[in-house]
Protein backbone atom coordinates (compact mmCIF):
# COMPACT_ATOMS: atom_id res chain seq x y z
CA UNK A 1 0.00 0.00 0.00
CA UNK A 2 1.38 3.39 -0.92
CA UNK A 3 1.38 6.35 1.42
CA UNK A 4 -1.20 8.94 2.36
CA UNK A 5 -0.20 11.29 -0.48
CA UNK A 6 -1.01 8.70 -3.13
CA UNK A 7 -4.34 7.90 -1.48
CA UNK A 8 -5.11 11.63 -1.37
CA UNK A 9 -4.45 11.85 -5.11
CA UNK A 10 -6.92 8.99 -5.64
CA UNK A 11 -9.45 10.77 -3.40
CA UNK A 12 -9.08 14.04 -5.28
CA UNK A 13 -9.61 12.17 -8.54
CA UNK A 14 -12.84 10.69 -7.10
CA UNK A 15 -11.41 7.24 -7.73
CA UNK A 16 -13.56 4.15 -7.76
CA UNK A 17 -13.27 1.52 -5.04
CA UNK A 18 -13.56 -2.08 -6.21
CA UNK A 19 -14.10 -5.31 -4.30
CA UNK A 20 -12.06 -8.51 -4.54
CA UNK A 21 -13.76 -9.67 -7.74
CA UNK A 22 -13.30 -6.19 -9.32
CA UNK A 23 -16.96 -5.36 -8.67
CA UNK A 24 -17.59 -1.64 -8.25
CA UNK A 25 -18.36 -0.70 -4.65
CA UNK A 26 -18.37 3.10 -4.78
CA UNK A 27 -16.23 6.23 -4.72
CA UNK A 28 -13.31 6.82 -2.38
CA UNK A 29 -14.16 9.23 0.45
CA UNK A 30 -12.04 10.13 3.46
CA UNK A 31 -8.73 8.55 4.46
CA UNK A 32 -8.06 7.63 8.09
CA UNK A 33 -4.55 7.29 9.46
CA UNK A 34 -3.33 5.25 12.41
CA UNK A 35 -1.84 7.84 14.78
CA UNK A 36 0.76 5.41 16.07
CA UNK A 37 2.14 4.13 12.77
CA UNK A 38 1.20 7.01 10.46
CA UNK A 39 -0.17 4.52 7.92
CA UNK A 40 -3.59 4.76 6.32
CA UNK A 41 -5.69 1.95 7.80
CA UNK A 42 -9.31 2.79 6.86
CA UNK A 43 -11.11 4.73 4.16
CA UNK A 44 -14.70 5.71 3.72
CA UNK A 45 -16.54 4.72 0.55
CA UNK A 46 -19.55 6.51 -0.92
CA UNK A 47 -22.08 3.89 -2.06
CA UNK A 48 -25.70 3.83 -3.08
CA UNK A 49 -27.66 6.12 -5.34
CA UNK A 50 -25.48 9.18 -6.01
CA UNK A 51 -23.11 8.07 -3.22
CA UNK A 52 -25.69 8.90 -0.58
CA UNK A 53 -24.33 6.37 1.95
CA UNK A 54 -20.82 6.40 3.35
CA UNK A 55 -19.27 3.27 4.87
CA UNK A 56 -15.87 2.55 6.40
CA UNK A 57 -13.63 -0.20 5.03
CA UNK A 58 -10.31 -1.59 6.19
CA UNK A 59 -7.29 -1.13 3.98
CA UNK A 60 -5.81 -4.45 5.13
CA UNK A 61 -4.85 -6.25 1.95
CA UNK A 62 -5.99 -3.39 -0.29
CA UNK A 63 -4.08 -2.62 -3.48
CA UNK A 64 -4.06 0.24 -5.92
CA UNK A 65 -4.44 -0.73 -9.55
CA UNK A 66 -4.98 1.42 -12.62
CA UNK A 67 -5.58 4.54 -10.49
CA UNK A 68 -8.27 2.88 -8.38
CA UNK A 69 -8.42 1.21 -5.00
CA UNK A 70 -9.25 -2.49 -4.72
CA UNK A 71 -10.20 -3.71 -1.24
CA UNK A 72 -10.45 -7.30 -0.08
CA UNK A 73 -14.08 -7.09 1.08
CA UNK A 74 -17.20 -7.32 -1.11
CA UNK A 75 -19.90 -4.67 -1.08
CA UNK A 76 -22.27 -6.57 1.23
CA UNK A 77 -19.58 -6.91 3.91
CA UNK A 78 -18.79 -3.19 3.69
CA UNK A 79 -22.46 -2.19 3.80
CA UNK A 80 -22.99 -4.34 6.93
CA UNK A 81 -19.99 -2.91 8.79
CA UNK A 82 -20.74 -1.05 12.01
CA UNK A 83 -21.77 2.53 11.28
CA UNK A 84 -19.14 5.12 12.06
CA UNK A 85 -19.67 8.78 11.19
CA UNK A 86 -16.77 9.55 8.83
CA UNK A 87 -17.04 13.27 9.62
CA UNK A 88 -16.51 12.64 13.33
CA UNK A 89 -13.10 11.06 12.83
CA UNK A 90 -12.07 7.59 13.81
CA UNK A 91 -11.86 7.50 17.61
CA UNK A 92 -10.34 4.49 19.36
CA UNK A 93 -13.71 2.88 20.22
CA UNK A 94 -14.98 3.10 16.65
CA UNK A 95 -11.67 1.88 15.25
CA UNK A 96 -11.66 -1.11 17.61
CA UNK A 97 -15.23 -1.97 16.60
CA UNK A 98 -14.35 -1.83 12.89
CA UNK A 99 -11.14 -3.81 13.35
CA UNK A 100 -13.05 -6.58 15.16
CA UNK A 101 -15.73 -6.64 12.47
CA UNK A 102 -13.27 -6.91 9.59
CA UNK A 103 -11.13 -9.46 11.49
CA UNK A 104 -14.26 -11.61 11.85
CA UNK A 105 -14.84 -11.31 8.08
CA UNK A 106 -11.25 -12.42 7.46
CA UNK A 107 -11.66 -15.46 9.69
CA UNK A 108 -14.73 -16.49 7.72
CA UNK A 109 -17.04 -16.38 10.72
CA UNK A 110 -19.07 -13.51 9.31
CA UNK A 111 -19.51 -14.51 5.70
Amino acid sequence: MRGHGYLNALKNAKSTVYGPAREKIGTLGNIFMDVRSGDADFVSVHVGLFGSEEHMVSLAGAVMTDGHLQVRYPKDVIRNAPHVDPLAGLVDEAKDMLEKYYAAMDSGSGR
